[in-house]
């Protein structure tokens, strides 16, 4: 992968500005920091609703690896010793550590078509 020569980051070829002389070999966010490009020609930039809405469904797809130990936390420290409660929250926990990841990697088709769907689209010049 390419990198840019302002920042020094690697990138795909996407996040690249096309043209020769000053704008070769530079990252759409350099070249817009450094006025090389306008806002409207750098269509693969992300705006902040859709930055948010990515995060949002990263944020949905990684949280039942959060909650499994927040749960397991919260029985040892209080509800292991509370009879019947503590079985019935003991057992509901191993449910949910048995189907999660069968859950994480069963939505990974959705997880990656919303991902799909909230990528702005690209064209590649000739040459490229």
């Amino acid at each position: 992968m390419p990198t840019c020569r302002h920042c020094a980051s690697t990138y795909p070829r996407e996040q690249f500005i096309h043209g020769n002389g000053p704008k070769t070999q530079v990252c759409v966010r350099c070249g817009l920091d450094l006025g090389l490009i306008s806002k409207e020609d750098a269509l693969n930039m992300y705006n902040g609703d859709l930055a948010n809405a990515r995060f949002g469904i990263v944020a949905r797809r990684y949280s039942i690896l959060l909650y499994i130990p927040i749960l397991w936390t919260l029985w040892v420290m209080f509800l292991s010793n509370v009879d019947p409660w503590g079985t019935y929250f003991l057992i509901l926990i191993l449910l949910l550590t048995a189907l999660g990841p069968v859950w994480f990697i069963y939505r990974s088709g959705k997880f990656s078509g919303d991902m799909a769907r909230l990528t702005p689209q690209y064209e590649r010049p000739k040459g490229h």
